[in-house]
């Protein structure tokens, strides 16, 4: 019987990535989101508009992505516990929110939880996430973290058949080798 291994010959260094939610208006909830979607790296006056946007009357709704984006400029600033802990109360609100979902999964994979962070790939899949090729991407990592490298593979394949351009997700998959065994 012919069996198929898929070797990798490093684990991946790189950042899974993550995604921002909009939110509608002006002040500081907007400008919070304008400085996770524009890079910001989590500085003084990002956050402070975060804070002040979720000291103010919000919706529900916006009160979740202020939730989720000011986890992003936590999670960039290296700060992941406390951007588990703004993802846990986006997802309080708004359990149906998949970007609160990848986050949450960006997060726990940078604190080395790789078992939690499949499970928040997999409900951001199951709930059916616009960004469905940063879930897959940042699940194979941990599929890959987690030794299961065929799942990896066949992430990772989705991923570059969503997205073709996506260079690191084809460097990525470059990086596999299919390996015939006898056993």
């Amino acid at each position: 019987m012919m069996r198929i291994l898929f070797l990798v010959p490093l684990l991946l260094s790189a950042l899974p990535a993550s995604a921002q939610v909009m939110v509608l208006g002006e002040g500081p909830a907007e400008a919070c989101y304008r400085a996770a979607l524009t890079g910001d790296q989590g500085s003084r006056s990002a956050l402070e508009d975060c804070d002040k946007a979720l000291d103010g009357l919000l919706s529900r709704k916006d009160t979740a992505a202020t939730y989720v984006n000011r986890g992003v400029l936590l999670m960039r600033k290296g700060t992941f516990e406390r951007a588990i802990a703004d993802y846990e109360d986006a997802l309080a609100i708004r359990p149906d929110l998949p970007e609160a979902h990848i986050n949450h999964g960006v997060a726990l994979f940078h604190l080395q939880d790789y078992t939690a962070a499949k499970t928040a790939y997999d409900t951001a899949l199951s709930l059916g996430t616009e960004r469905e090729a940063i879930a897959r991407y940042n699940r194979a990592l941990v599929f890959e973290k987690l030794g299961d490298l065929r799942a990896a593979y066949d992430d990772l394949q989705a991923v570059v058949a969503l997205k073709p351009d996506w260079e690191q997700a084809r460097e990525t998959l470059s990086r596999y080798k299919r390996v015939r065994t006898q056993s």
